[in-house]
């Protein structure tokens, strides 16, 4: 069973071989997978990412008013879009009359609707990623009883993912304005190790007013050997303890006692910890 993960720091085979299991021995093969996938996830938070190997981000932050910005991912392969500003993309609105309430939300992923009825609160979600455009989506939106879109000349053919999240609004009776990031910024230059972005005309201040997407990571087989080793290293030291007869944890009899339980080898953690060290980051501030 291989490992199934995108975010996986070694693959099943490098684990094996560190636990110096033969070809034949796969009776742990799940075990270790977990481990592994596990493993890669305590690493990353370590790191302070969402994953050590490559994968694309979209991102908002708030400018800061200094000419740098940092991604939360690093380190940074490209940087496909930067933009400062938004455009309003289409209006939404509930016009049935008939709901005590109605609320608009989009998350990174879905647009949300939800509406109460004499008492009844009903919910419909639209997977973004579902629609190439958004009038595929105006007229998936429009097919539910009482909401309406209106879209924005030049926007009809946007992809519906690239709407800016917003928390919930109130749509009863009133449009709402969903908005896409504004074009992009051509002169960002990249320090691509920290993350570090540069904007010469500066980032305006705002509430999530940058949009940013990228890609961050290092490919499996390029992910440095001292991480990889953390993860190897890891995956043993919970591997070793989770195969530990557990049956007998403590007893206690009269003076005499017995202890058990797991315990975490702090010289073990000290060595991973060392070996990721000069991978973390440390941004003191912005400039």
């Amino acid at each position: 069973m291989a490992v199934n993960s995108d975010k996986a720091i070694v693959t099943l085979m490098d684990a094996r071989t560190y636990l110096r299991k033969s070809a034949t021995d796969t009776a742990d093969d799940q075990l270790i997978d977990l481990l592994v996938a596990s493993a890669s996830e305590a690493i990353a938070k370590q790191l302070g990412v969402a994953s050590v190997v490559s994968n694309t981000y979209r991102e908002f932050q708030d400018g800061n008013g200094g000419m740098c910005l940092w991604t939360r991912n690093y380190p940074v392969t490209s940087v496909d879009f930067a933009s400062t500003a938004r455009d309003g993309a289409l209006t939404i609105i509930y016009s049935g009359g008939d709901a005590s309430f109605a609320t608009v939300e989009v998350t990174a992923s879905q647009l949300k609707l939800r509406k109460r009825v004499s008492g009844v609160v009903t919910a419909s979600t639209f997977n973004l990623a579902d629609y190439a455009t958004l009038t595929a989506l105006k007229t998936a939106v429009e097919a539910v009883s009482g909401w309406a879109i209106t879209i924005g000349t030049g926007f009809e053919n946007f992809a519906p993912a690239s709407l800016v999240p917003v928390p919930a609004k109130d749509a009863t009776g009133d449009n709402v304005t969903l908005e896409v990031p504004d074009e992009g910024e051509v002169e960002v230059e990249l320090d691509g190790d920290f993350g570090k972005l540069y904007n010469p005309y500066g980032w305006p201040r705002g509430r999530n007013n940058v949009c940013i997407e990228y890609t961050a990571g290092w490919a499996r087989a390029d992910v440095p050997q001292p991480i990889r080793l953390a993860c190897l290293e890891l995956v043993k030291l919970t591997f070793d303890r989770a195969k530990k007869d557990m049956s007998l944890k403590s007893e206690t009899i009269g003076e005499y006692s017995y202890d058990n339980a797991p315990k975490v080898d702090l010289a073990e953690m000290t060595i991973i910890d060392d070996l990721l060290g000069p991978y973390k980051r440390h941004v003191i501030g912005a400039a």
